[in-house]
C-alpha cells in the first residue's frame, strides 16, 4: 500500500512509548503515514526484539487514521475506547481504525498515539487506499455475557479505563523487565506467582495449568498451584482445584474470564461451591502460535472480589506470562537437542572403540565431582578456585566432548591394541610356514645334488639329518611366533627384546624364484620394536592431532556466552605443566583450572577403565601412584592430585569400573 500524495496531512500524530525497551521515547509527524520497526529506515525505530523488522504502520485515509499490520511476527494489539482488536495475519497486512488516545502493542513495547491538529499544515489530506478497497470503519466491541471478559492481549497492553495512578502498574513493568533475564520454566514461575500476589491483594489462590488442547487443559491437573502464606486448602481432599468450566470456557474462547458467584446465577458448579470460591480471573496463556495453557487466581476461604480493573490488569500479566513460558519451553527445548546432540556425539566417537565405551561420561563424572570438592575447600593454595553453576555446566559439557577429535583420526589407529594388528600377524604366520617348507625344499635339492656329484651316501642318514633339521626349524619358528605374539601386545619392550627384533629383521629364507626374503618386513621390525604402548610416530601424531580436531571443531559451533571456554577447556586436556604436553605445550598458569581436573580425571579413567590387550586395568591404588609420579614431575597439580585421591576417590569408588585394590 502507497500513498497516492505525499502531502502533509492535516493531523499531527505523535507516537509515546510508555513501556519497553524504548520506554520514554517520543516523536511527532506531520506527514500521512509513519512506519515502525525494528529497521532503521522506519519512521518511529524501535529495539525491541520481539518487533519485526518492518513491523506496521500509521497511515490517513478520508480523514480516519488506520493502524496497520505488516504481517509481523507477533501481531499488533491496538486498544481504543471501543474496543480491543488483535491484528495477526502473516499471509496479508490488517488494520483497523484509530483515534487519538488509543494504545498500541507492537512486541512488548506498548505506545500511545495522540492526534492535534497541526498548525503547520496546508490541510491537504494524503489519499490512501488499503488493499485496494475504503478503509474499514471503527469496530463496535463483541456482545458481552453475564460474565466480564477481556480479549486476550498476546503482551503487555494497557486499556485506556487503567488509571495512571494504579501503583500496580509499576510492578507489572518491572515483572516484564526481570522476565526478560530468566529462562527457567520454575524461576519465571516462582517471579510471576510473586508479582501476582503483590499486584491483587485479595488473591488467596494462584494455579497453572500447561497444555494446548482445550479440551485436555481444562479437565487436567494443574502444573503448579500456590496458596498466600500459609492459606490451607479446601478441607474436601476429592474436590478438585478448579473449575473444569471456566477453564474450558477461557480455553475455547481465549478470553479472560473475571468470575463471581451471582454473575453465574443457578450455572456455579459443586467444584465453585467446594473451593469457597467467591471470585477468581482465568486468563488464557497464548503463544505465538497456540494455547500454551491457562493461569487462574482466586479468593477462596474470603469474601474478597476483583474489578474489571483487576481482569486488564490480570490479562496483561497473563500476556508477560505467556511470552516468558514459551521462551522457558523453547529454551528447554533447545537445551535438550543440545544434549541430544552431546550424546549423540559421545555415542559416535566411543562406537568408533568399543573398548572406551564410557569414558567420556565417567571423565565427565569425575571432573564434576573434583570441582564440587574444589568448591567447597575454605583454605589453601585451592581456596581461590570456584567454579560457578553456569561454569559447571561449561565444563560437564567440555569434558563429555573432550575427545569430539578422535571422530576424524582413522579407525585401525584409534582401534589398534596391539603393535601389529591380527592381520599382520596372520600373514607373518603364513610366511614363518612358507619358509620352513621352501628351506626343506632346498635342502632336499642340496642333498639331491650332492648324491649326484657323488658327495653324499644314499644310505638314509642324510635324508634323517635333514629331517631332523627340519623338526628343529619348525618348532624354532612356532616359539618365534608365539614370541612375537607376546611381543606385539606388551606393554612395554625391553632393550634386549628389541634387540633381538632387529636381529630377526636381518634372517632371510630362500623364495620360489631363487632369491631371499626377510622373515620380518622393515614396518613390522618398526612397529615390534615400539617400546611403550601400540602405536608408531606416525600414528602417535595422527593420535594426538585429536585434542587440537576437539577444539577446531567445537570452535565451530556458536555456543552461548556462558559456554565460549568449551572449545578451549576440550583441546586441552592433555597439557602438562611443564609444557611437555600438547597440542600447544602450555606452561603453568596458561593451563586453566578446569582444564588441569579434567585432564586427572582423563588420566585417572584410562587407567583404570578397562583391560587392554597390552595391559590390564591398573587397580585405584596403582592409578593414584602414576597419577603422584606426574605431580611429583610437576606434570599435573599436585594439589588437585591430593584432593582427588583423599577426597573424591571415596566418593566415585562404586562408579569406577575396575575398583580393585
Amino acid at each position: 500500500m502507497r500513498p497516492e500524495s505525499n502531502e502533509t496531512t492535516s493531523k499531527m500524530m505523535s507516537l509515546t512509548v510508555i513501556s519497553g525497551p524504548d520506554e520514554g521515547k517520543t516523536k511527532s509527524y506531520s506527514q500521512s503515514r509513519i512506519t515502525m520497526g525494528r529497521d532503521t529506515r522506519n519512521d518511529f525505530v524501535l529495539s525491541d526484539g520481539f518487533v519485526s523488522n518492518r513491523h506496521a504502520e500509521l497511515v490517513v485515509e478520508n480523514g480516519q487514521i488506520l493502524f496497520r499490520d505488516l504481517k509481523s511476527r507477533h501481531g499488533s494489539t491496538v486498544v481504543t475506547d471501543a474496543v480491543t482488536k488483535k491484528l495477526h495475519d502473516e499471509e496479508r497486512a490488517r488494520h483497523v481504525a484509530v483515534e487519538s488516545g488509543a494504545e498500541v502493542q507492537v512486541g512488548s513495547s506498548l505506545i500511545r498515539l495522540t492526534v492535534a491538529e497541526d498548525p503547520l499544515s496546508n490541510r491537504t489530506t494524503t489519499n490512501y487506499k488499503v488493499d485496494g478497497k475504503p478503509a474499514a470503519p471503527k469496530l463496535e466491541p463483541s456482545e458481552r455475557d453475564n460474565l466480564i471478559t477481556a480479549a486476550h492481549q498476546p503482551v503487555k497492553t494497557i486499556n485506556r479505563s487503567l488509571e495512571s495512578a494504579d501503583t500496580r502498574l509499576a510492578v507489572l513493568f518491572r515483572l516484564a523487565g526481570q522476565l526478560n533475564g530468566l529462562t527457567a520454566l520454575d524461576e519465571v514461575l516462582d517471579l510471576i506467582i510473586e508479582t501476582t500476589f503483590d499486584a491483587f491483594p485479595a488473591t488467596n489462590f494462584f494455579a497453572v495449568t500447561l497444555g494446548a488442547d482445550p479440551d485436555e487443559v481444562s479437565v487436567q491437573e494443574p502444573f503448579l498451584t500456590r496458596t498466600r502464606g500459609e492459606i490451607p486448602l479446601p478441607d474436601n481432599e476429592d474436590a478438585p482445584l478448579l473449575s473444569s468450566s471456566i477453564l474450558h470456557r477461557v480455553a475455547t474462547s481465549q478470553e479472560s474470564i473475571l468470575f463471581t458467584k451471582d454473575s453465574l446465577g443457578s450455572e456455579v458448579t459443586q467444584s465453585i461451591l467446594d473451593a469457597k470460591i467467591t471470585a477468581c480471573m482465568c486468563a488464557p496463556l497464548v503463544g505465538q502460535k497456540s494455547l500454551l495453557g491457562l493461569m487462574q487466581v482466586d479468593t477462596r476461604g474470603r469474601g474478597s472480589l476483583f474489578t474489571r480493573q483487576d481482569l486488564e490488569l490480570f490479562n496483561i500479566l497473563a500476556s508477560n506470562a505467556a511470552f516468558a513460558i514459551e521462551r522457558a519451553r523453547l529454551t528447554e527445548s533447545i537445551m535438550e537437542m543440545f544434549e541430544g546432540f552431546v550424546a549423540a556425539s559421545v555415542n559416535a566417537i566411543e562406537a568408533r572403540d568399543p573398548v572406551t565405551a564410557g569414558h567420556s561420561e565417567r571423565v565427565a563424572h569425575y571432573t564434576l565431582e573434583l570441582a564440587d570438592v574444589v568448591n567447597d575447600i575454605e583454605t589453601g593454595p585451592l581456596y581461590d578456585v570456584f567454579l560457578d553453576p553456569d561454569e559447571m555446566r561449561e565444563l560437564r559439557y567440555a569434558a563429555l566432548l573432550h575427545d569430539f577429535g578422535k571422530i576424524a583420526v582413522r579407525e585401525d589407529v584409534i582401534q589398534k591394541g596391539a603393535r601389529l594388528p591380527r592381520e599382520t600377524m596372520r600373514l607373518i604366520r603364513q610366511r614363518f610356514e612358507t619358509a620352513r617348507e621352501l628351506t626343506y625344499r632346498q635342502w632336499l635339492q642340496e642333498y639331491v645334488a650332492k648324491l649326484e656329484r657323488g658327495d653324499a651316501r644314499p644310505d638314509g642318514r642324510g635324508l634323517a639329518k635333514i629331517d631332523q633339521t627340519y623338526v628343529d626349524l619348525c618348532k624354532e619358528l612356532d616359539e618365534t611366533y608365539e614370541w612375537l605374539e607376546e611381543i606385539s601386545t606388551k606393554g612395554y619392550v625391553q632393550d634386549e627384546e628389541i634387540a633381538r627384533v632387529r636381529e630377526l629383521g636381518e634372517k632371510t629364507f630362500p623364495s620360489a624364484d631363487g632369491t631371499r626374503q626377510p622373515y620380518l618386513r622393515p614396518e613390522e621390525v618398526e612397529n615390534l620394536c615400539i617400546q611403550k604402548g601400540t602405536l608408531n610416530e606416525e600414528e602417535w601424531v595422527e593420535m594426538r592431532s585429536h585434542a587440537a580436531l576437539s577444539e577446531s571443531y567445537l570452535d565451530q559451533i556458536p555456543w552461548s556466552d556462558e559456554l565460549q571456554s568449551i572449545p578451549c577447556i576440550a583441546g586441552a586436556h592433555h597439557e602438562k605443566l611443564d609444557g611437555t604436553g600438547y597440542p600447544q605445550g602450555l606452561l603453568g598458569d596458561e593451563i586453566m583450572p578446569q582444564v588441569r581436573m579434567l585432564t586427572i580425571s582423563d588420566i585417572f579413567d584410562a587407567l583404570t577403565a578397562s583391560d587392554r590387550p597390552y595391559r590390564k586395568a591398573a587397580t585405584i591404588e596403582r592409578a593414584l601412584e602414576i597419577l603422584n609420579l606426574e605431580s611429583d614431575e610437576n606434570k599435573l597439580d599436585d594439589d588437585l592430585v591430593e584432593v582427588f585421591g583423599s577426597i573424591v576417590i571415596p566418593r566415585i569408588q562404586d562408579d569406577i569400573p575396575n575398583p580393585r585394590d
